[in-house]
């Protein structure tokens, strides 16, 4: 039987590749969107149990399916690891995260504007787009994606259209808010709810959040919490014009005389190849799984797989011995103690700090409780790390800990800062080893540069100095370091630009070297930025589909 004929297919379920079929299957076009995984249902994610879903990884890749990571010293030596930010499953790693979705800004687009001097041995040009130009597409991702919060809660939060707001009102806040306000108020900054693709309300049919405390790295059993399948993919569905099939794993891009043909693709380990064409190929299976398709099928551009990055990181944890355990308050106006967390601070986006003129932009944290996500396992092992505590702590010592996070007030600062790209960070194909299905795995090379570093410390430095101002001690204190086995904001390695000499995809996500082939994920981001880029990759998606031209 011959196959039916598509006006696009697409690779990857997720946020790229979900939102593609929305926007293609409203214009009216037929799609075929392709998963490697299966579908799974938020029963499926019942009984909270940490052990079956945290401990024994049940909603990743296994290890002999991650990948090869290149020791970031030592060079001749690598190793397998697990790709913990990996969804193989409709809607891909949507099911497992924890939807905060901040816009990149005028910064992130135009780095020169903040960044005039940069490091010789980095790449960091200026995005071929501007901020101001992407209002529409961030507004409709907004509203595709069911986000609630609140514009001009701060002067140093994202600029929005004026009489612009959310679908929602912010999720309800954390019972240390007012505590954290008052603090950075101090110090002359504004911390702010952020916007989540998670429900404060009912909407589109999908109940409030009720803080089940299981929420990063778990699915979502109530289904408040946004995914590809609950919005953009569903809606997709409901036309008529869209067909997922699981359990396609696509291993070449077919092109002939720089067009795109179709693709390649498995339904079984080593299983026989066979092939589906289309005209219009959309590719969205995250940063280093693009690149490795992209040398799978050998797209003749020299710059595929280069100028990869993930987020610079750090992590700070403190107590307050004077501070009762922050609770939900007498009216139920907080969520509990061990729950996701409210508060973003933006105001180290870019740093002014004459006696650091080296460092210019910097990033943002999300604000947590010690005790965010509820499971005992997951909260022993942060209780340790480079501060006044030990990594590993027994006996009397984790008690302690553990008696100090039960009933004292703490804050947990997770850090996402700007990356230098470095074209020797990259993505090859390991000429050994192979995964499971007989396909060459992505060998990765990455070591983060010496700003990463300073920038991570510095900004982890401040946001302690006005904790310890405001009666806090010191429980962790971990600093991005030189390696990075993997993270889950990974972008880079099909750089988009105007000049084919210096990167992969056009302004249009395009790739230069293949008509008709496009990504979208954020593989195509030139350089890293310094928040979530989830949203900005929908964003992304919704404007490259709205412009691609019609079968």
């Amino acid at each position: 039987m011959m196959d039916k004929t598509y006006d696009a297919i697409i690779v990857g379920s997720g946020a790229g590749g979900g939102t593609a079929a929305r926007v293609l299957t409203k214009r009216g076009w037929n799609v075929l969107v392709l998963e490697k995984g299966d579908w799974r249902h938020p029963d499926e994610f019942l009984p909270f149990d940490e052990i079956h879903f945290s401990e024994h990884k049940a909603l990743i890749p296994s290890i002999e399916d991650g990948q090869i990571c290149v020791d970031a010293v030592d060079p001749t030596k690598s190793r397998r690891v697990e790709r913990w930010w990996i969804g193989n499953m409709v809607g891909g790693s949507t099911m497992l995260w924890e939807a905060n979705l901040p816009r990149y800004t005028e910064e992130d687009f135009t780095l020169s504007s903040v960044m005039p001097q940069k490091p010789a041995d980095v790449s960091m040009p200026d995005w071929p787009w501007r901020y101001s130009d992407w209002h529409p597409y961030f507004e409709m991702a907004e509203w595709e994606w069911a986000v609630s919060g609140r514009t001009n809660q701060s002067p140093a939060q994202e600029p929005t259209r004026a009489g612009y707001d959310y679908p929602m009102p912010p999720i309800r806040p954390h019972g240390s808010t007012p505590f954290l306000v008052e603090a950075f108020g101090k110090a002359g900054m504004k911390p702010y709810l952020s916007p989540r693709g998670i429900n404060s309300r009912t909407f589109d049919s999908r109940p409030a959040c009720p803080f089940c405390g299981f929420c990063q790295g778990f699915g979502c059993a109530v289904n408040d919490r946004s995914s590809s399948t609950n919005t953009v993919l569903a809606r997709a569905l409901r036309t008529g014009r869209c067909e997922v099939r699981t359990g396609h794993y696509v291993t070449s891009i077919v092109h002939e005389k720089g067009k795109v043909v179709g693709v390649e693709y498995i339904t079984e380990p080593k299983g026989a190849r066979q092939v589906i064409k289309a005209s219009r190929v959309f590719v969205s299976i995250q940063a280093i799984e693009s690149a490795r398709l992209f040398l799978l099928s050998k797209v003749p551009n020299p710059n595929v797989g280069k100028y990869l990055t993930y987020h610079t990181k750090g992590t700070a944890e403190l107590t307050f011995p004077g501070q009762p355990a922050w609770n939900e308050g007498p009216e139920g106006i907080f969520q509990p103690k061990t729950s996701l967390g409210s508060l973003q601070l933006r105001d180290l986006y870019v740093i002014r700090d004459p006696k650091r003129p080296e460092l210019t932009k910097g990033g943002k944290f999300s604000i947590y409780d010690p005790m965010t996500v509820a499971p005992p396992i997951k909260c022993i092992s942060r209780t340790g790390g480079a501060g006044k505590l030990a990594g590993d702590l027994w006996g009397a010592d984790l008690v302690n800990r553990l008696a100090e996070l039960r009933d004292q007030g703490g804050v947990q600062f997770s850090f996402t800062g700007e990356t230098m790209s470095m074209e020797s960070n990259r993505v090859e194909l390991d000429p050994e080893a192979v995964d499971p299905w007989g396909v060459p795995m992505a060998k990765v090379f990455y070591k983060h540069h010496p700003y990463d570093l300073e920038i991570s410390k510095y900004c982890l430095e401040r946001v302690v100095t006005i904790m310890v101002d405001a009666g806090g001690e010191l429980r962790k204190f971990d600093p991005q370091k030189l390696a990075n086995e993997g993270y889950g904001h990974n972008h880079g390695t099909l750089r988009a630009g105007t000049d084919p000499q210096t990167s992969v995809l056009d302004a249009n996500c395009q790739s230069h070297d293949v008509k008709g082939l496009y990504v979208l994920d954020c593989a195509f981001m030139p350089t890293a930025g310094a928040s979530n880029p989830t949203l900005t990759q929908i964003a992304n998606a919704i404007r490259v589909c709205q412009s691609v031209p019609g079968p």
